[in-house]
């Protein structure tokens, strides 16, 4: 999965679990009205040292598609590699740590979980952080948790492949 997939995948799952408008961050404009939730993506990292295995497209798919050496086919190889993308929530309005509260909940419900995500499991969460901000002269009520997604990498590559040796045996004698 992409990076932009996954992190719709969160913002959808998230405002079920959570019964509110969640935003992704740095979007611009204004400031949905509180309670709001906003999902920050902070980076990803492959979780094992190899990947699982590696897909190449069929060789056989009938299209005539060249590889750089202008020869056909040409083929991707895509390295199935599974991946953790970490997340920053962050909610604002009254009470923003009892919106974050359910999701830890939901993560102990595969019935929640499933629905949302076929391809991708919050493998976990941190705690849920009060941190109250100082903005235009007032406290206003925040919370952050973080929040980590697994599934599989997918990205390809087009690899050449040697259709054709060529063999020449040179002459045995002495």
């Amino acid at each position: 999965m992409t990076d932009d997939q996954v992190i719709t995948a969160l913002v959808t799952w998230l405002a079920r679990v959570t019964a509110t408008t969640v935003i992704r961050d740095h979007q611009g404009g204004d400031r949905p009205v509180t309670p709001y939730v906003m999902v920050n993506f902070t980076g990803r990292a492959p979780i094992h040292a190899h990947e699982r295995t590696i897909l190449f497209d069929d060789f056989d798919t009938g299209e005539d598609v060249p590889n750089t050496a202008g020869e056909f086919p040409a083929v991707t190889a895509r390295p199935l590699i599974d991946t953790e993308w970490r997340f920053s929530v962050h909610a604002f309005g009254s009470s923003p740590t009892d919106i974050l509260g359910p999701v830890q909940s939901a993560l102990k419900l595969t019935q929640v979980m499933e629905a949302a995500f076929p391809d991708l499991v919050v493998a976990s969460t941190s705690q849920v952080r009060n941190v109250p901000e100082w903005v235009q002269n007032e406290w206003e009520p925040r919370a952050n948790m973080d929040v980590f997604v697994r599934g599989l990498s997918r990205d390809g590559f087009e690899i050449d492949v040697i259709s054709d040796i060529p063999v020449s045996v040179g002459s045995l004698t002495p």
